[in-house]
C-alpha cells in the first residue's frame, strides 16, 4: 500500500517537473518597439532603455537629436525612409554599442565623434547606414567578429577606424572624401593593431592622404577594393604590418596631386615602411608616380602556380601584378611578361587582371576522377546512393521544440493516468 502511494506521488512529481520544464524552455517572443511622433517612444534611447535583448526598435522618418548607448542585443532599424540621428553632443559618439549582437540598419548618422562606436564587444552588424560629418564613420574599438557592410561612409574624418580590432569583416562600403581630424591624416580605412580582418569590395578613393592605412597590423586580407585618386598613397603598410595579403585590388591614380613628399609619404600606389612578409599579387596598378615604394620587402608573386585563361587558352603559371608602366614584352604569348617588372616581380601581367578569366590555384583544381573513384560511394549528409535517399536527422536548432513537445505530452499523460486511477483499497 505504502509502495503504491509512493509510486503515485513520484509519478505525479515527475509529471509536474516535465510540464514545468516544458514551460521554462519556451523562448520568449521578441517585441517590436516604435520610435517617432506617433510611436511608443519619442527617442531611440527611451526605446533602448525599455527594450529587452532580442527586441527590434523601428525608427520612423524624422531627425532625432541624441547620443544613444546600446547596452543590450537589439536591432535598431528604419521603419521606412531613412531617419537621421544627429549627435546632441558632438564630442560623443552618436551610437555607442557595448553589447554583443547589436544590429544598426538603414539610418543616417551624423555629427559625432563616431557615427557608430563598437566598443569592446563582438558580433555586431552595421549595414545600409549613411554616416557623414563624424570624426569616424565607424569605430572598431577593441572589438572582434563584427560586420561593417554596404554603408556609405563618405565625408568623415575617417571612414572606418580600427584600434585593436580583429577578425572583423569590412565589405562593400564607400569610404571616400575622408579628411582627417584637424591636423591628423585622413584615411578611408585605418587599422592600428588589427589582425585577421577581411577588407573587401570597398571603394576607398579620393581621401585626404591614404585610401587604407595599416599600422602594426598583421594577417589581414585586403581584396577586390577600388583604391584610387587618394591624395598621397593608395595603401600604406606601416611599421609592424607584416604578413598581410593584397589581391584583386585596383590601385589607380594615387599621389597625382600630392605635396607631402617631404613628410615621408612619397606618392605611390602602395608604400611599405618597415613591414615584411606581405603578399601582393593579382592587383592592377595604373597611372601612379610609383606603383610600389619599398617593394623589395614584399612578396610580389603568387605563392603557388595558378590556372588562368589568356586569349582563350588555359594556362598554368605563377602570376604577379599588372603595371601600366611595365615596358617588357610577352615573348611566348602566355600573358606573363618575359622580363621582371621594375618592382622586382618575375611574372608581371601584360594586361589587367580581368583579362585572365577565372583564376584559381593549381591545388584547387579538381582532378579528373578515375573509374574506381567514379564508382565509389561516399555518404554525406542529405546525399543519395544509387537513387536511394539517405535519411537525415533533425538539426539541433529544431531540437528545443521537439523537447518542449515531448516533455509536455509525457507530463500530461502521466498526470492524466495518475488522476484517473481509482484510489487503492484499504
Amino acid at each position: 500500500m505504502q509502495r503504491s502511494k509512493l509510486v503515485s506521488k513520484s509519478l505525479l512529481l515527475a509529471a509536474v517537473a516535465l510540464i514545468v520544464l516544458a514551460t521554462l524552455v519556451v523562448p520568449a517572443s521578441a517585441a517590436e518597439l516604435t520610435v517617432g511622433t506617433d510611436g511608443q517612444y519619442k527617442t531611440i534611447q527611451q526605446a533602448v532603455n525599455a527594450a529587452t535583448s532580442g527586441d527590434t526598435i523601428r525608427v520612423a522618418p524624422g531627425t532625432y537629436n541624441e547620443n544613444v548607448v546600446v547596452n543590450k542585443s537589439l536591432t535598431i532599424t528604419a521603419a521606412s525612409g531613412r531617419p537621421t540621428v544627429q549627435a546632441a553632443d558632438s564630442s560623443a559618439d552618436v551610437f555607442l554599442l557595448t553589447s554583443a549582437g547589436v544590429h544598426i540598419d538603414g539610418l543616417t548618422i551624423t555629427g559625432g565623434a563616431s557615427g557608430v562606436n563598437i566598443q569592446q564587444t563582438s558580433k555586431c552588424v552595421v549595414t545600409n547606414v549613411f554616416a557623414r560629418d563624424n570624426v569616424r564613420g565607424v569605430y572598431l574599438s577593441h572589438s572582434t567578429e563584427n560586420e561593417i557592410s554596404n554603408n556609405n561612409l563618405a565625408d568623415n574624418g575617417y571612414g572606418v577606424y580600427g584600434d585593436t580590432a580583429s577578425s572583423n569583416t569590412i565589405s562593400s562600403n564607400v569610404a571616400t572624401g575622408s579628411k582627417g581630424n584637424g591636423n591628423t591624416l585622413g584615411d578611408g580605412i585605418f587599422l592600428n593593431y588589427g589582425e585577421a580582418n577581411t577588407i573587401t569590395h570597398n571603394n576607398l578613393s579620393a581621401n585626404h592622404v591614404f585610401g587604407i592605412s595599416v599600422y602594426t597590423s598583421t594577417r589581414n586580407i585586403i581584396s577586390n577594393n577600388t583604391i584610387s585618386d587618394n591624395v598621397n598613397i593608395g595603401v600604406r603598410l606601416g611599421p609592424g604590418s607584416n604578413n598581410n595579403t593584397l589581391t584583386f585590388n585596383t590601385i589607380e591614380r594615387n599621389g597625382q596631386t600630392s605635396q607631402q613628399v617631404a613628410q615621408g609619404f612619397p606618392p605611390s600606389g602602395i608604400l611599405i615602411v618597415s613591414a615584411t612578409g606581405n603578399q601582393i599579387y593579382l592587383n592592377n596598378f595604373i597611372s601612379q608616380p610609383s606603383a610600389i615604394v619599398g617593394a623589395s620587402a614584399a612578396i610580389l608573386n603568387s605563392p603557388e602556380k595558378l590556372v588562368y585563361t589568356f586569349n582563350g587558352v588555359e594556362r598554368t603559371s605563377y602570376m604577379s601584378n599588372f603595371y601600366s608602366d611595365y615596358t617588357g614584352t610577352d615573348a611566348n604569348g602566355t600573358g606573363i611578361g618575359s622580363t621582371p617588372s621594375a618592382y622586382g616581380d618575375n611574372f608581371p601581367l601584360i594586361q589587367s587582371v580581368i583579362s585572365y578569366g577565372t583564376i584559381i590555384p593549381v591545388s584547387a583544381v579538381t582532378p579528373t576522377p578515375s573509374p574506381q573513384s567514379e564508382n565509389s560511394t561516399t555518404v554525406s549528409n542529405n546525399q543519395s546512393i544509387s537513387g536511394i535517399q539517405v535519411p537525415t536527422f533533425p538539426s539541433f536548432k529544431a531540437l528545443p521544440i521537439v523537447v518542449i513537445a515531448v516533455c509536455a505530452v509525457v507530463g500530461l499523460a502521466i498526470a492524466f493516468f495518475i488522476l484517473r486511477r481509482p484510489p487503492p483499497s484499504e
